[in-house]
């Protein structure tokens, strides 16, 4: 073996002041249950994109927020995702309102989805940075990172942020 005498020191990455540190929380400081199953209408692919060209015939570009969720389990961080029917798994959030901004839409939608039923709806979510956008151009299509650069308009958006419990 030859040792070439060269020694790398770890590099430490400096914060600034824009970037708070993400508290990551243990898994076990959460209760997580289970809500009544919403009734399934067994929409097709075909059905949904026929929905999806009446919206956007009607309303224009669907915008949706989506918040990603970290928790520490076994020294690691993992991503929370809802379990949708049997085999679907999502972030949770969805379809902002009209002139609705990200973050309120975000907290709307974690506090429909994730909060308990017996709250008053004054929730403390705390909503970071946008850390990914993603475009659909047709409504069958799988989204893109980027606006395809082939269509005139694209029919969907998605915005994922950071959120904290």
């Amino acid at each position: 073996r030859v040792d070439m005498g060269l020694e790398m020191a770890p590099v430490e990455e400096e914060r600034s002041p824009e970037q708070p540190e993400l508290q990551i929380y243990p898994l076990c400081r959460y209760y997580f249950g289970a809500r009544d199953a919403r009734p399934c209408a067994g929409e097709t692919a075909a059905d949904r994109a026929l929905r999806l060209k009446a919206n956007f015939a009607a309303r224009g570009l669907r915008t949706c927020v989506h918040g990603v969720l970290l928790v520490e389990l076994s020294g690691h961080p993992h991503v929370l995702l809802l379990q949708v029917r049997n085999s679907s798994f999502l972030l949770p959030g969805g379809r902002l309102r009209p002139a609705e901004q990200d973050v309120q839409g975000l907290k709307r939608k974690l506090s429909s989805k994730l909060a308990a039923a017996d709250r008053n709806g004054d929730h403390h979510w705390q909503i970071g940075e946008c850390i990914g956008m993603w475009w659909r151009s047709e409504f069958e299509a799988r989204p893109f990172p980027y606006p395809p650069p082939n269509t005139r308009a694209p029919k969907a958006s998605s915005s994922n942020r950071v959120s904290c419990l």
